[in-house]
C-alpha cells in the first residue's frame, strides 16, 4: 500500500483557499491545470512509498507512542500561490507555507519515530506546500505565477496516516488510516 503522512488542510482554510483560487481558475493562460478536489488538499510532511502490510501495521501501532514529550498544535501561515517544477511528474501549482522552527520541529521528530522501523533518512529539504493542480499542459507552456497570499492560516493540529490509491482516470483516493491529535489547550 502506498502510504504518506500529512496534516489535514481544516476547513477554515480551505474555504478561503477556494475563494482565493476561484480567480485564477479562469484565467486562460492556466486552462491546462487539473485542480486537485478540496477534499484531497493536505501538506505532506512524509510521503513513505509503497510500504507492506507488516509495516503499515508498525507505523499505525507505534504513532500512539509519538510526541511522548508532548507536541503542541500551532498555525502556519500559507505565504504565496506558486508554480513549482517537478522533473518527474511534471510542474504543479501549490500554497507554499512558512517553514516554521515549529514545523520544523515536527517533521524532525516525525523522521527520527520513522527511522528505527526501517525508513531512509529524507534525502531533501523539506520544503512545506499543499498541492492544488497539477499542469496538463507542455512544461514550457507552464505559467510561471507567484501570487502573495492575504494571511491564511493553517491550523496543524493533528497528523494523519493516509493511503494513497491510485486510479488511471479520476484523482487519487485519500483514505484515512489513522489520525494522531497533537496537544491543545
Amino acid at each position: 500500500m502506498r502510504l504518506f503522512l500529512a496534516i489535514p488542510v481544516d476547513a477554515a482554510c480551505s474555504e478561503q483557499l477556494k475563494t482565493r483560487l476561484a480567480a485564477f481558475q479562469t484565467r486562460p493562460e492556466i486552462a491546462a491545470m487539473k485542480w486537485a478536489p478540496p477534499p484531497n488538499w493536505h501538506l505532506t510532511l512524509s510521503f513513505l512509498g509503497e510500504v507492506s502490510e507488516a509495516d503499515y501495521q508498525a507505523i499505525r501501532e507505534s504513532m500512539s507512542d509519538w510526541f511522548a514529550e508532548g507536541m503542541s498544535y500551532f498555525e502556519a501561515d500559507l505565504l504565496t500561490l506558486s508554480g513549482l517544477p517537478n522533473p518527474k511528474t511534471g510542474p504543479f501549482w501549490a500554497a507554499k507555507l512558512d517553514a516554521t522552527l515549529m514545523m520544523q520541529s515536527l517533521v524532525r521528530e516525525i523522521d527520527d519515530h520513522l527511522r528505527p522501523l526501517g525508513f531512509a533518512k529524507r534525502k531533501h529539504a523539506f520544503r512545506p506546500h499543499i498541492t492544488l493542480g497539477k499542469w496538463k499542459g507542455a512544461s514550457d507552456d507552464f505559467p510561471t505565477i507567484d501570487e502573495p497570499l492575504e494571511p491564511i492560516q493553517l491550523r496543524v493540529d493533528r497528523l494523519n496516516l493516509y493511503q494513497s490509491v491510485l486510479t488511471p482516470s479520476s484523482p487519487p483516493e485519500y483514505r484515512l488510516l489513522n489520525s494522531l491529535p497533537l496537544e491543545t489547550y
